[in-house]
């Protein structure tokens, strides 16, 4: 089908129909002119009334033509007038079509009018020129709506659209789980692919079918608008149910992590107030060796106790050191059963967050709060890694060590236990005087939860692994 161009449009709608009966007309009055021309000249009127009589037909046919221009003038704008009412019509509906599809626009869209007020006085070419104006307005701001083909299209997890009750689109994750293309699956009924579990854990349970004729379980979260139109999107039931685990376990962790640093400040605030006291009842004493000793050893527990405080471990190596010939003897000293440890300090805040942090581990863990306390208790058990303070009242941890190997010397015992020292003091002279009491490591204070669990993997490497199992 040809399309005519405005100009063939105009002349054939409006200019010819009313100028081809004109032209007739026309055409009819040159040749009677003419007519009467030829027979006033040729009959035996005289010379000078034949001219008059020609010069009369002239001007009569003059004024034929005048008024046959006018009247087709007349007709045209007649015509013109109904034209431009026949028009109205579907530039109303127009103007109605493109109000409609104003308001399908989103709010944010919506920041001035689509089709500006026009004077009562304007034409229609105006009118037009506003319509148009609009309609280049909305497609641009519908270039710029939401496209939820795409969004649907660009989504992880798989998702679909569906038109009653039907799928019409499907995303490549859809896809994927079905093991069919979108051109296999349009049209088919949900019914068909998924099935409600509803004896499971709700009705948003959904079994999905594919190609090899297994179920996989999603979770469906469905939106419908008032056009029948579904959106659909599944969810993996086992991989939520995972991260709601994993979301509970940091809940009872951070639960239980609050729990212990508020006993840690209660304890950290007890011992201010003592060392604070004590400060104050021996200031003079503290200028002997040995009591800014013992008064730098019940600072850094509270250091190691603000350490454990202020976060998580940095990732830095251990700054403690190993030395003796026996090391490849005592790493093996697991041989059967639980490794036992044995946390000798006077401090309780450095004793409470040892046993925990061990304990945590699955370890067996036994405190002592000086030496004569821990010598006893090795008389009756034994341990294969002690964690020593080196500064305590009457008893210090250098001489327990060395009672400790001596006993151990009179026993016979095959597999001695580990020493380890745990003092602020890590100066060379200290470490030579910690390894000839008979010591085989040391931790410096102040030190982090993460420190122990290193020592018993160095020293026992097996401990952990047995717990694991």
């Amino acid at each position: 089908m040809r399309v005519e161009n405005r100009t063939e449009s105009l002349w054939r709608t409006l200019i010819w129909p009313t100028l081809w009966p004109l032209l007739l007309v026309e055409a009819g009055l040159v040749v009677l002119c003419v007519l009467a021309g030829l027979v006033l000249w040729q009959s035996a009127m005289p010379v000078q009334q034949a001219w008059r009589s020609l010069i009369w037909l002239m001007l009569a046919l003059m004024m034929g033509t005048g008024l046959i221009v006018a009247t087709f003038l007349m007709l045209l704008r007649h015509r013109l007038q109904r034209w431009e009412i026949s028009l109205g019509v579907p530039y109303e509906r127009l103007e109605r079509a493109l109000r409609e599809l104003h308001k399908e626009l989103p709010p944010w869209l919506k920041s001035r009018r689509l089709i500006p007020d026009r004077p009562a006085a304007s034409g229609l070419v105006e009118r037009l020129e506003s319509l148009l104006d609009g309609l280049e307005t909305l497609l641009a701001r519908f270039a710029e709506r939401p496209h939820l083909m795409q969004m649907v299209e660009r989504l992880s997890r798989p998702a679909f659209i569906a038109h009653h009750g039907c799928l019409a689109v499907a995303n490549s994750a859809f896809e994927q789980v079905i093991g069919r293309s979108l051109n296999e699956l349009r049209g088919l009924d949900l019914q068909y692919l998924m099935r409600h579990d509803d004896d499971g854990e709700g009705s948003d349970i959904v079994r999905l079918h594919d190609s090899k004729g297994a179920w996989w379980t999603f979770r469906l979260a469905s939106l419908e608008d008032r056009n029948d139109h579904t959106l659909g999107i599944l969810e993996d039931v086992n991989s939520q149910q995972q991260r709601l685990a994993k979301l509970t376990l940091s809940r009872d962790r951070a639960r239980e992590e609050s729990r212990l640093k508020s006993t840690y400040l209660a304890l950290l605030q007890r011992e201010l107030d003592n060392l604070i006291r004590d400060l104050a009842q021996h200031v003079e004493a503290c200028r002997s060796p040995q009591q800014y000793d013992v008064l730098r050893e019940r600072l850094a527990d509270l250091a190691t106790l603000v350490a454990n405080l202020s976060g998580p471990e940095p990732s830095e190596p251990n700054d403690t050191s190993l030395i003796g010939d026996n090391e490849t003897a005592k790493g093996n000293s697991l041989a059967t059963g639980r490794a036992r440890i044995l946390i000798v300090d006077d401090g309780p805040v450095n004793t409470m967050l040892a046993q925990r942090v061990l304990e945590a581990k699955g370890l067996v863990v036994a405190t002592a709060q000086s030496g004569e306390q821990a010598l006893e208790l090795a008389e009756s058990e034994h341990y294969d890694l002690v964690f020593m303070d080196i500064f305590m009242p009457d008893l210090d941890g250098v001489e327990t060590s060395r009672r400790w190997r001596r006993r151990e010397g009179e026993r016979v015992i095959a597999n001695p236990s580990v020493l380890v020292a745990l003092t602020a003091n890590a100066s060379d002279a200290d470490r030579e005087r910690f390894f000839a009491a008979g010591m085989d490591d040391y931790l410096s204070k102040p030190y982090r939860p993460q420190a122990l669990i290193e020592i018993v993997e160095r020293w026992l490497p097996d401990a952990l692994e047995d717990v694991r199992r």
